[in-house]
């Protein structure tokens, strides 16, 4: 969900810019540069929107993943059994898809049971 609001925000970044230029056509040329000039330096803070939502969107992920693998680690009755099964999650650093890793971690024992 929060992975459509980057392209949901670019695309209403460009749409307030069209509709700017449309209603700015009449204009003088100095008026069109100053508005054109106003969109440009916005465009910063549109993409910072986007990606502040995708990293809210992101922690969301890993606290669901990292509260399955907790609720599989409180209810277990074979440690070892279970250390291996999260050794094998889909870790991979900086390049961890959490979408990956939270599917990984459903599929533990008593992850859905706090």
């Amino acid at each position: 969900m929060m992975s459509l609001l980057f392209p949901a925000l670019l695309i209403a970044y460009v749409l307030l810019a069209a509709l700017f230029l449309a209603a700015a056509w009449p204009s003088s040329h100095r008026a069109k540069w100053l508005g054109v000039t106003a969109i440009a330096a916005a465009a910063p803070l549109f993409f910072w929107i986007g990606a502040f939502a995708e990293q809210f969107g992101a922690g969301q992920c890993y606290s669901d993943a990292i509260g399955m693998i907790a609720n599989a680690v409180e209810g277990t009755d074979a440690p070892n059994e279970l250390a291996r099964k999260i050794r094998a999650l889909p870790l991979r650093g900086y390049e961890t898809v959490c979408s990956n890793v939270e599917t990984a971690a459903q599929n533990l024992p008593n992850a859905g049971t706090p």
